[in-house]
């Protein structure tokens, strides 16, 4: 299988995660810390998961949630999940019930097209206190680079 990763685009105030790989705990949790390290928490978050494998259990996501929650919106950015179009039903199941974990703490939205996602979120901007402007509908050609997972 491929990669998961991300990105970040510091002067857009936003994260990219796209690829084909396994979204579970470890990742998230590796996600997490390097947001925190990055100073990157406050920007908004596009997850394309439309071509990752969703592995979590119940426990995964109640953890998920939590940590989520403990960030509220005044200090952590947007988050749109992307599934794609046509989503496998797991990817549908896993997104919402991990949205509905979260609860209305967080700004979380699930999309089935990358545009409305990148609109919403551009709305929505970084977390209050965040310099820079909010970020501009990069063209997903404009985001690829030639590491495995974009």
């Amino acid at each position: 299988m491929g990669t998961l990763g991300w990105k970040i685009y510091r002067p857009a105030g936003l994260v990219v995660v796209r690829g084909v790989g396994v979204f579970d705990l470890s990742f998230a949790t590796a996600f997490r810390e390097t947001m925190r390290a990055e100073g990157a928490v406050g920007y908004c978050k596009l997850f394309d998961l439309s071509r990752a494998d969703i592995q979590l259990s119940s426990d995964d996501l109640n953890i998920m949630a939590a940590s989520t929650r403990l960030t509220g919106p005044t200090i952590a950015g947007p988050i749109a999940i992307l599934v794609g179009r046509t989503p496998p039903p797991l990817l549908v199941d896993m997104a919402v019930l991990l949205k509905h974990r979260i609860g209305d703490r967080r700004r979380l939205r699930l999309f089935t097209d990358e545009t409305d996602a990148r609109e919403w979120l551009a709305s929505e901007g970084p977390a209050p206190g965040l310099a820079g402007e909010p970020f501009p509908l990069l063209s997903r050609a404009a985001e690829n680079d030639s590491r495995p997972g974009y």
